[in-house]
């Protein structure tokens, strides 16, 4: 990892949506913002290890997981390019990661440590209302999947992801998004053959 003289425009272009960012919290950003790459399923974090840093996708798809107590992996939410992931509460009190987050393909972060995102919020504290708004679309997102899954029929709940969220289809392999609808990976194979 090394700090950036790398592009930081993908979070520019992310806080402009919400926010008029100017020339000095750019140079602060370029300052602290470490670029890391990973190769398709590298694990980014584990589940348990306390969480270090907030992200931002700037290419690529990860997918976040889980294993019980019974050592089976659960698949609970994916993330594509210019999405920031962490949790600002996970990072601030370095609590254990819920889950395990990894690419799905050759993947691009960039990353604030806990100390540079607080300094960034100490200096510019309007970003808390972009934090406020990226909160609340995650809940969106949270929402969605819960509606997904209180969908009975396994075939209706696979049509509604075609629906809500193409970009998994696309780019998902089968069986995680089996993991993720909460289905057997030979259910959803009927289905997408139109048999079942």
């Amino acid at each position: 990892m090394h700090n950036s003289s790398n592009n930081i425009s993908p979070i520019i272009s992310f806080f402009s949506n919400f926010i008029k960012v100017n020339e000095e919290e750019i140079a602060f950003l370029q300052s602290v913002v470490i670029h890391k790459s990973f190769k398709a399923k590298e694990v980014i974090y584990r589940q348990g290890e306390i969480q270090k840093y907030m992200g931002f996708i700037t290419q690529g798809a990860i997918r976040f997981y889980f294993i019980d107590e019974k050592g089976e992996e659960y698949t609970s939410e994916f993330a594509f390019e210019n999405v920031p992931i962490g949790q600002y509460s996970g990072l601030i009190n370095e609590a254990k990661s819920p889950s395990n987050i990894q690419a799905l393909e050759p993947t691009e972060l960039l990353l604030l440590t806990k100390d540079s995102f607080l300094e960034f919020l100490n200096l510019y504290p309007r970003y808390y209302s972009v934090i406020s708004n990226v909160m609340s679309t995650a809940l969106e997102d949270l929402a969605i999947r819960n509606k997904l899954l209180h969908i009975h029929s396994s075939r209706e709940r696979y049509e509604a992801l075609c629906k809500l969220q193409p970009e998994i289809i696309k780019r998902v392999p089968l069986t995680h998004i089996a993991s993720y609808l909460k289905m057997a990976l030979g259910t959803l194979s009927r289905i997408r053959a139109g048999k079942l």
